[in-house]
């Protein structure tokens, strides 16, 4: 029988294979407000006792993803590789000067000093590569999250995005990690969305459906590599001690 770990959510675990293989990358769905982030630090957390975690993140301050991670009485002990802030002080904070300095009325020999005037990530500095890199130190026992990928679909070639998951992928299964992965649903095109679940071995999706004054959500599981039978749809619930299906 294959090695597992703890997804966070044991009931989940017990509709799974007493949690997901390891050596498992997961891609995790779902529109704004549906819990993609929740489930990714519970998933984290499930691993900090055990495993080295690693927890990129695109769009949170480091005290954000701990500060949640403690409301729930989960395990906070990992390390946050912080994309978001990296993006902000190498490529944002220049974008703004250089702003400033045109309202100023600072020269244009001034202004091109700043050198940030169309940048980009894939200018100033490539943050997919620093992703690889991270991910390929990592020693086992590990568990990588990665929330989002939309922040790399939306400033690198998609088809550099697949290369790079292939490759982290590839480390993952080797050294028999986890890696989870979060996307937006619907906001990528086909050939993209198609691509990713291709190379992914398992994908969930968090669905949430508006019922009067309120909100249902489901947890969906619409691959599991070799298990089809481990496909289904089930009730959503948030409880003090985080995400549960019921």
């Amino acid at each position: 029988m294959a090695k597992t770990a703890s997804t966070g959510i044991p009931a989940l675990d017990r509709t799974l294979m007493n949690g997901l293989p390891k050596g498992f990358t997961i891609l995790l769905t779902g529109v704004p407000g549906a819990g993609l982030d929740l489930f990714a630090k519970q998933f984290a957390a499930a691993g900090a006792k055990d495993e080295n975690v690693a927890y990129f993140t695109t769009s949170e301050q480091d005290e954000d993803v701990v500060g949640t991670m403690q409301d729930f009485g989960w395990k906070a002990d990992l390390t946050i590789i912080n994309i978001g802030n990296q993006y902000y002080e190498t490529v944002l904070a220049r974008r703004l000067e250089a702003s400033r300095f045109r309202q100023e009325g600072i020269t244009m020999k001034d202004l091109l000093k700043v050198k940030a005037t169309d940048a980009s990530p894939r200018r100033d500095a490539n943050f997919l590569t620093a992703l690889s890199y991270e991910v390929s130190r990592l020693r086992p026992p590990f568990r990588v999250v990665v929330d989002s990928l939309d922040f790399f679909l939306q400033y690198y070639d998609h088809e550099e995005v697949l290369s790079a998951l292939r490759t982290i992928k590839a480390h993952v299964q080797r050294s028999e990690g986890l890696a989870l992965l979060t996307m937006l649903a619907g906001v990528h095109d086909t050939r993209t969305q198609s691509g990713l679940e291709g190379v992914v071995d398992a994908i969930f999706e968090l669905e949430r459906v508006r019922e009067e004054a309120s909100f249902r959500r489901y947890l969906v599981i619409r691959k599991i590599r070799n298990h089809p039978e481990k496909t289904g749809i089930y009730p959503l619930g948030l409880t003090k001690d985080g995400l549960d299906i019921g």
